[in-house]
Order: structure tokens, then sequence, then C-alpha cells
């Protein structure tokens, strides 16, 4: 899907093209049919016409509907929530798992983190191999952008210790956030190929 930013991007491109374009017209002739040259005058070199500069196309960041900051403040968040998400340990209770993630998420979203918290037999499959888990992101990435949200990819690499070992994985999630107030809360997460698109 195309993102907010790439077609904000084009935009910019689009109408930058247009001013050259429309500044390109005022190089044309003017027609005037009413009042034709006598055919006795002689014909004489044309004038330049002097050129009209072009408009200037908007900057990239008029054309978001957030400032640079505020998109840097959301892909903050989203970096914590996402590492906070895939960090847990076998010896750390549902509960303060769930503690960590409910100050960044918004109200809608805390049911949904609640059941996530408390599945039992992944609670059950953790504290028998003693797994830990501690996520760190690798990169982040806008997906879309509206008035009223963005949505960022986030990847993390998670490192889990386990009594039969060390793994490492990779994961990538949609992060989708909302303003509040001057802020951000997070309103989605997901992975990546799953939604939030």
């Amino acid at each position: 899907m195309t993102s907010r930013a790439g077609r904000a991007g084009r935009a910019a491109a689009m109408l930058a093209a247009a001013g050259l374009l429309c500044g390109g017209c005022s190089l044309l002739p003017a027609a005037s049919p009413a009042s034709p040259a006598p055919a006795s005058r002689p014909a004489s070199p044309a004038a330049p016409s002097p050129r009209r500069p072009a408009a200037p196309a908007p900057p990239l960041a008029s054309l978001l509907p957030f400032s640079a900051a505020r998109l840097q403040a959301a892909a903050a968040l989203a970096g914590r929530f996402t590492a906070a998400w895939d960090s847990w340990s076998w010896r750390q209770p549902p509960a303060a798992w769930l503690a960590a993630l409910q100050p960044m998420a918004a109200a809608s979203l805390e049911p949904a983190l609640a059941q996530a918290a408390g599945t039992r037999s992944v609670q059950a499959q953790r504290t028998a191999t003693r797994q830990t888990a501690r996520a760190t992101v690798t990169a982040l990435q806008v997906r879309d952008l509206t008035p009223g949200s963005v949505t960022l990819t986030v990847t993390v690499s998670q490192v889990i210790t386990a009594s039969t070992g060390t793994t490492r994985a990779t994961a990538t999630y949609a992060v989708t956030l909302t303003p509040a107030g001057t802020g951000w809360t997070v309103w989605d997460i997901e992975p990546a190929a799953a939604g939030n698109t």
C-alpha cells in the first residue's frame, strides 16, 4: 500500500512540475484574433516576452498532517512500545508486563493487552524452559500517515535465553498511533504482514 508520505512526496513533485509547466506557458505568444496584424506591415522580430517565474512548490513538510518533531515523537513511542511488547521474563508476572505497556497505550487497546498478558499456555511454556526475551528496535519506517493517525513498521531483534540455550529472532510489527493532546498513544499493534495498512 502506498504510504501517505509517499503520496505527499509525489504530490510535491507534481506541484513542482506543474509550476514549471505553467511558467513555460507564459513563453507562448498570446493570440489576439480580434486585432490581426495588417498585411502591409513589414514583419518585425517578436520582442521576447518577459518570463514569469514559476510558483515555488510548497515545502514537503507543509503537506504533512504533523510536524517532523511530532512524527519523531511518534516513532520514539512506537519503538519503546514495541521493545517492551517483545521483552518478557518467565519470572515476570503478566501484570508487570502489562503495567509497562499501559501508560503508552490507548484505553481501547488495554483489553487486548490484558488478554495477551494472561495467555496461560504461553506463560506455562516460558516457565517450563525459563525463557527471558529482550528486544531491541533495529528499524522504523512510516507506513501510513493520515490527519488522525500514523502507522509505523517497527523491526525488533529479540534475544531469547532459556534453559535450552540462546536463540535470536527478528520480528516486524505495524504500530498505529493516534494523537493524544501534544503527544501520542499506541492504538494498535499487529505483525506487519497482518494489518494496520
